[in-house]
C-alpha cells in the first residue's frame, strides 16, 4: 500500500506543480471541460455500524486513477476527484477502504505515511523514534487486497458498502 500512498500524493500535487511554473500569469486553474466527472457518493458500514474517518478509493485498474473520499460521523461520503473538483470518471473501479491511510489535504499531513498518527512519538524531540502507528479497522480484503467493486456509469451514482470483519 505505501505505493497507493506515493500515487495518491503525486496525483493531489500534479496540479500544483503543473501551474506553478513560472510565466503561467494569474492564478493556476486547470481545464476540467474534457474530464467526465459523475457525481459518486454512498455510506460505509462496518459490522452494521457507520464506519467514521476512513478514507475510501475509487481506483481505476487500468490507468491507476482514483477518486476518494473520507467518510463522516454517520459513515457517509461524496467523492472528490482532485483537491479542486469533486466526482469521479465512469467505469469499473477496484473500491479500497482503510481507517488507517493518510492523504495530505485530506486527513494527513504533509509526509505522513500510512498508519501514521501526526504529532506522535515516543520521545519529543528524538528523529529516530517510532512513530505511533494506529491499527486498521478494515480487513485487508477491503483494502489492501480490495474484493469491493463499483461500476460507475452516467449520472449521479450511490455506492453502499456494508463490511464485515469477519
Amino acid at each position: 500500500m505505501p505505493s497507493l500512498i506515493r500515487r495518491v500524493a503525486a496525483f493531489l500535487l500534479l496540479p500544483v506543480a503543473v501551474f506553478a511554473l513560472p510565466g503561467c500569469g494569474g492564478p493556476p486553474t486547470a481545464d476540467y471541460s474534457k474530464v467526465d466527472l459523475l457525481s459518486v457518493d454512498g455510506t460505509v458500514t462496518l459490522d452494521g455500524s457507520p464506519l467514521a474517518n476512513a478514507v475510501i478509493l475509487f481506483e481505476d485498474p487500468d490507468t491507476a486513477t482514483f477518486s476518494y473520499a473520507l467518510t463522516d460521523s454517520s459513515g457517509g461520503y461524496k467523492l472528490r476527484f482532485d483537491s479542486v473538483m469533486m466526482g469521479c470518471t465512469p467505469g469499473s473501479k477496484i473500491v479500497r477502504v482503510s481507517t488507517t491511510m493518510k492523504i495530505p489535504g485530506l486527513n494527513g499531513a504533509e509526509g505522513e505515511g500510512e498508519g501514521e498518527v501526526a504529532g506522535e512519538s515516543s520521545e519529543e524531540g528524538d528523529a529516530s523514534a517510532p512513530v505511533a502507528r494506529a491499527t486498521e479497522q478494515v480487513p485487508v480484503h477491503y483494502n489492501r487486497e480490495s474484493e469491493l467493486r463499483a461500476d460507475v456509469g452516467q449520472g449521479s451514482q450511490h455506492f453502499d458498502f456494508d463490511l464485515t470483519t469477519n
